[in-house]
C-alpha cells in the first residue's frame, strides 16, 4: 500500500493500481457493470447512464461530462485529466480514489461513504459535493470552488490552497475537525455551519465581518 504524506499528522492511502495488469476498456457504462483492472483512456462517455463498480483502474484523458452513475462504487481508482463537468455520481462509495487536474464544473457528487479521497489541481465551480459518512481523510488541494455547494459530513475534510468565492456551506451537518487553515476563506456563505472547523487567528480576523453578519449582527 502506498501513502501520500502532507505533514506529520496527515497521511492518506493512495489508490492501489498495478499498471502492468490494466486492460483497455473500449465500451461505455451500462447497468450493473463490474469492472476491475481497466485502463479507460480517451473515452467519450458524455451523457452516459449506468450503475455498478470500478476497481483498481485508471481513467485518463476521458470525457465523462453529463454522465450519470447511480449507484456507483469506486475503489482504488486514479482519475487524471478527465472531464466530469455536469456529471452525477449518486449513492457513491469511494475508497482510495484520486482525481487530478480534471474539470469538475457542475459535478454533482453524492457520497454515501468516502475514505481516502484526494482531489487536486481541479476547477469545481458550481459543483455540489455531499458526504454522508467520512471514515478516512478527504483532501482537496489547489482547487477552485466558485459558487460550489458543500453538504453533509466535512469532519475529515482538509482543504489546502483552495479558494471558495461564493461557495455555500450552509448545509454542512458536521464540520468539527475540518481543516481550513491553508485556504482562502473570503466570500464564503454559511460560515455558521462550519462550527468546529480549524482556522488560524489571521483567518479569523480576515473574515470577522462576514462572521459577525452571519451571526446576526448589524455592522454600522
Amino acid at each position: 500500500m502506498k501513502f501520500r504524506k502532507f505533514d506529520d499528522e496527515l497521511v492518506m492511502r493512495k489508490p492501489l493500481v498495478e499498471a502492468e495488469r490494466l486492460r483497455p476498456l473500449d465500451e461505455g457504462p451500462d447497468y450493473d457493470f463490474e469492472w476491475s483492472e481497466r485502463l479507460i483512456e480517451g473515452a467519450d462517455w458524455t451523457g452516459a447512464h449506468g450503475d455498478g463498480s470500478l476497481e483498481s483502474s485508471v481513467i485518463r484523458n476521458s470525457d465523462l461530462s453529463g454522465a450519470v452513475l447511480s449507484p456507483f462504487e469506486v475503489v482504488d481508482v486514479a482519475v487524471d485529466h478527465a472531464v466530469l463537468s455536469n456529471a452525477r455520481w449518486e449513492q457513491a462509495t469511494a475508497r482510495r480514489v484520486e482525481i487530478i487536474e480534471s474539470q469538475l464544473v457542475g459535478w454533482q457528487a453524492q457520497f454515501a461513504l468516502v475514505q481516502d479521497l484526494y482531489v487536486a489541481d481541479s476547477r469545481a465551480d458550481f459543483a455540489g459535493i455531499s458526504i454522508g459518512t467520512a471514515k478516512g481523510p478527504v483532501v482537496f488541494e489547489r482547487c477552485r470552488f466558485t459558487n460550489a455547494t458543500f453538504l453533509g459530513d466535512l469532519s475529515r475534510a482538509v482543504f489546502i490552497d483552495c479558494v471558495f468565492p461564493g461557495a455555500d456551506f450552509s448545509r454542512v451537518a458536521n464540520a468539527k475537525g475540518c481543516d481550513l487553515r491553508r485556504s482562502d476563506l473570503g466570500r464564503i456563505t454559511g460560515l455558521m455551519s462550519l462550527k468546529g472547523a480549524l482556522i488560524t487567528a489571521d483567518q479569523a480576523v480576515e473574515i470577522a465581518g462576514e462572521l459577525a453578519t452571519a451571526a446576526g449582527f448589524k455592522l454600522a
